[in-house]
């Protein structure tokens, strides 16, 4: 018989821009670290000063045209890539993980798509060494999977 996964239940969270108050999921840039399609990819901070520091890091963001949206999660396949042993299985590191090859990080999303996950755990990489982000896959969740936006808040000058 096979066992079933466990659910991984958090609050996390994302600065948005205002014009994307009622939409605040999907990374909407051609490409990122973890995505080389816009709309199918959620970037998600394990706290909202990460959530800040990683729109600072990007586009040097002005807190009165952003907002921070409050996410619920609810997955069951996630891959931690802040471990050592699951960084082992896929040959990747920290310094892979926040460098600037962009394709190295882009084959391993790939490789965890097809593998089934519904996203990853990994570093911050403008929230070093403490902030990690939660990488989801839009476009894979799970029946029983869910992710709920509970509202967006200002950001805090």
């Amino acid at each position: 018989m096979r066992r079933k996964a466990k659910r991984k239940e958090a609050t996390l969270y994302r600065a948005v821009y205002v014009d994307y108050r009622n939409d605040p999921l999907p990374s909407r840039s051609e490409e990122g670290r973890f995505h080389d399609t816009p709309g199918t990819t959620t970037y998600l901070a394990g706290s909202r000063a990460t959530a800040w520091k990683e729109v600072q890091d990007h586009w040097n963001a002005d807190p009165k045209s952003y907002g921070m949206a409050v996410v619920s999660v609810r997955l069951r396949r996630i891959a931690d890539l802040t471990e050592p042993s699951v960084q082992a299985r896929y040959g990747i590191d920290r310094r892979g993980l926040t460098g600037l090859d962009y394709e190295l990080c882009q084959k391993l999303t790939r490789r965890l798509r097809a593998e089934g996950f519904e996203g990853l755990w990994t570093f911050s990489k403008a929230d070093s060494p403490g902030g990690r982000q939660l990488v989801i896959f839009l476009d894979q969740l799970q029946p029983d999977s869910s992710i709920r936006v509970s509202g967006v808040e200002p950001v805090a000058a």
